[in-house]
């Protein structure tokens, strides 16, 4: 393991100079990708976001003093093993779209409303693709019809509730096997500093703040106060997720000039096809190795496939939806550093989501066919000139500048399950 992080680190310094030069190569090809990516985060993702981020600020500090129905509370308490008010996390997850649902995590997991461990069960669960992207970008847009728009967007909340059952038992079992290799960590390194001549209250104070993941106290509760720190850190939120989407952007335009994806592709169609590689088969897996690093990229390119039939195109891309792409993972986990939380447990569940997104879609389009009509609408493209731009751009602005200073805080009496 050691050996393998020294030649990690070795290999490090001389990757950069040849992604540089790679970005030098490829530089008009790799800046109009940034450029696409850009405008898409201004017209499409920060106008979709944005109000969802401030809401959801607002309403943290508040959500335990909420009162559900009982049954919610069951559903919630008993089947995921979380706290009741955590169904507001889920419920806007899945309306909101991603990374929402990771934003307003790390905002309970600062009120001390949830810990590491709850933490990372609700990743995979409250993160979810963004209704206006299914229906609008990739129903009306890519796929000339709203109707398939709306009935991607049925599979992917059905197969995100079938996954969230079975991911809240699969997240115990792996964070209990992770709890006790931790404690067994803990208990070593509590022998060699011991022995060292540590004192006993460090070593008290340094588990105290690794069991509670360094949690923040809260702010006041008055809305005034609350109401700048929540526009403020939105906008800086968004600017974040727009950095994560334009660099995956980047990345993936540039394995895509260099022949990677089609490199894949043709050795995948090779292995499968061994008398003869298929290029339909070459260009899907191609398609398929874009959408997993990121979705909107891959989406498009699911959808403009000619040889590959159309319950095929949904299944992929509702699978698309529901594992939700590399670019995505990494702006949940930038959202929740420093938390504890656990990769692979949203890994697992995020995988698990877009397999029986999958499955379901398949299933459903093969037991109910029904005739679709798309529309003779082109899709808008992400370079044309829209008056948006300049608004978002200046509300993002003014956002940054209104609260510049940090609202007192109080203590908090913590309340986790």
């Amino acid at each position: 393991m050691q050996k393998s992080n020294r030649s990690y680190k070795t290999l490090l310094p001389y990757f950069f100079p040849f992604l540089a030069l790679l970005l030098c190569l490829f530089s008009k090809e790799t800046s109009l990708a940034a450029r696409k990516a850009l405008y898409l985060c201004l017209d499409v993702v920060i106008p979709s976001l944005f109000p969802f981020f401030v809401l959801s600020r607002l309403l943290i500090p508040f959500v335990s003093g909420l009162s559900f129905p009982d049954f919610l509370k069951k559903i919630i308490e008993k089947l995921f093993n979380l706290p009741y008010y955590t169904i507001v996390i889920i419920l806007l997850g899945f309306i909101s779209g991603y990374p929402n649902g990771a934003k307003m995590s790390r905002d309970m997991f600062d009120q001390g409303l949830l810990d590491s461990r709850q933490a990372s069960k609700i990743l995979s669960v409250a993160n979810n693709c963004s209704p206006l992207f299914i229906i609008g970008t990739v129903g009306a847009g890519m796929l000339k019809s709203v109707k398939l728009g709306v009935f991607l967007l049925l599979m992917h909340w059905i197969s995100g509730i079938i996954a969230a059952f079975i991911t809240g038992k699969i997240a115990d079992s792996l964070v209990s096997e992770r709890n006790s290799d931790h404690r067994k960590v803990r208990q070593e390194m509590f022998h060699e500093r011991k022995q060292k001549g540590y004192h006993n209250k460090h070593i008290k104070k340094e588990d105290s703040n690794k069991n509670h993941g360094g949690n923040k106290s809260p702010v006041s509760g008055s809305l005034s106060a609350l109401l700048p720190l929540s526009i403020e850190e939105a906008a800086i939120l968004s600017i974040k997720v727009s950095g994560y989407i334009v660099f995956f952007a980047v990345i993936s335009e540039l394995l895509s000039r260099m022949g990677v994806f089609s490199l894949a592709g043709g050795f995948l169609a090779s292995l499968i096809d061994i008398k003869k590689a298929n290029p339909d088969l070459q260009e899907f897996i191609s398609a398929f190795s874009r959408g997993i690093i990121e979705i909107t990229s891959g989406s498009q390119a699911i959808s403009r496939l000619r040889g590959t039939a159309l319950n095929m195109q949904l299944s992929v891309i509702s699978l698309f939806f529901g594992f939700a792409g590399f670019s995505v993972h990494t702006q949940i986990m930038g959202i929740m550093k420093g938390t504890g939380c656990k990769y692979r447990i949203l890994f697992v569940g995020k995988l698990l989501h877009g397999v029986i997104g999958y499955i379901l879609t398949l299933v459903s389009i093969s037991l109910m066919p029904a005739s679709i009509q798309t529309s003779n609408l082109e899709s808008v493209s992400n370079l044309d000139f829209s008056p948006a731009r300049p608004l978002i751009i200046g509300i993002l602005l003014v956002s940054l500048i209104i609260a510049p200073y940090k609202v007192p805080q109080k203590p908090y009496a913590k309340k986790s399950k």
